[in-house]
């Protein structure tokens, strides 16, 4: 626990305390646990993205999805008591049952269908993606791989043709339908909660970042993940499902808008992955650096990206597209 404490700590002093995890934010987990009681509690010391989890989860709650109740709130200290999903990420349930693989994704798709199906007009606390935000994303490849590859810092320049080069694709994938964008929708923010009915059967987790975007971005970021690799035919599969829950003049651009999103998430990974490596000394997800570049060459194959394309292609060739030796 660090130095704060939350001011609900005294109605818990016989529980015991367990570290669980932290992230990439300054965001701490811990599990407290006495006899058959268990809950999570989440150290946020950061006030307005605690809010914005607050809301979220209330949200996706009165949706009839599976998000933690919040048994003890603290916000001036920053800490949420939380319902405890256990321990059954989709991680290690893929580590050890892989043929539950389409199983499980099939569940998170059905999720994103049935939350689109009640969110098709604007949440009033959720921001929206703007063509801004989109470029602030796609910055952290400049910022943080860019030097670590090339060895140099880039020019003004090249950073304005890098980012010009994604503004048009960005400004045509905003035209297109939109829902909430949860933004860490991935394995290992998905709880198998197999014991409850669809689509209460997966638990959702790290949603207080969620904005106003094109429908597919939360698929994407299931289907194009850095942590693993769904296979084809799976993908295919999946993103039919998901495109037959809307109406087919939309499919098409849809797809689009997805893998514009997509391609911006792996932009921006390939940044943090190197910042995370370079200031924290955690290099655990370099190796997952030539799977994101295989992932944003095959987004940029389609025409709303070759601008894109043609920048990396100019200025980070293929044999620059490596793992950073830092």
């Amino acid at each position: 626990m660090s130095e704060r404490s939350p001011d609900f700590l005294n109605k818990y002093d016989n529980f015991e305390k367990q570290y669980l995890t932290a992230d990439f934010s300054p965001r701490k987990y811990f599990r407290w646990i006495n006899g058959g009681s268990t809950f999570v509690l989440m150290d946020c010391p950061n006030i307005d993205s605690l809010k914005a989890f607050m809301r979220m989860d209330k949200y996706l709650i009165s949706q009839g999805l599976s998000a933690p109740e919040i048994i003890e709130a603290d916000e001036e200290n920053g800490y949420l008591l939380l319902e405890d999903f256990g321990d059954a990420t989709y991680t290690k349930v893929l580590q050890t049952s892989p043929q539950r693989e389409q199983e499980l994704y099939t569940s998170a798709v059905d999720v994103l269908i049935h939350l689109q199906e009640r969110s098709d007009t604007t949440v009033s606390f959720v921001k929206d993606y703007t063509v801004e935000f989109g470029l602030t994303k796609v910055e952290q490849f400049l910022l943080h791989y860019y030097p670590k590859v090339m060895n140099e810092d880039v020019s003004e320049i090249d950073k304005n043709s890098y980012l010009n080069s994604w503004k048009s694709a960005l400004e045509l994938a905003l035209q297109t339908k939109k829902s909430i964008f949860m933004r860490d929708y991935h394995v290992d923010n998905l709880m198998d909660l197999k014991e409850r009915a669809r689509p209460k059967n997966v638990g959702l987790l790290d949603f207080q970042d969620a904005v106003w975007a094109p429908v597919a971005g939360d698929l994407v970021s299931l289907l194009e993940d850095a942590r693993r690799e769904v296979s084809v035919e799976l993908t295919n599969h999946l993103w039919k499902r998901f495109l037959d829950a809307h109406p087919k003049g939309d499919h098409q651009e849809i797809y689009v808008a997805g893998l514009i999103l997509s391609a911006v998430r792996h932009a921006r990974i390939l940044g943090l992955f190197t910042k995370v490596a370079v200031e924290r000394g955690d290099k655990r997800f370099l190796k997952q650096i030539p799977h994101l570049w295989n992932m944003l060459n095959r987004c940029c194959l389609i025409e709303e990206l070759k601008p894109v394309r043609q920048w990396f292609d100019i200025h980070v060739p293929n044999a620059k597209r490596v793992i950073p030796i830092l």
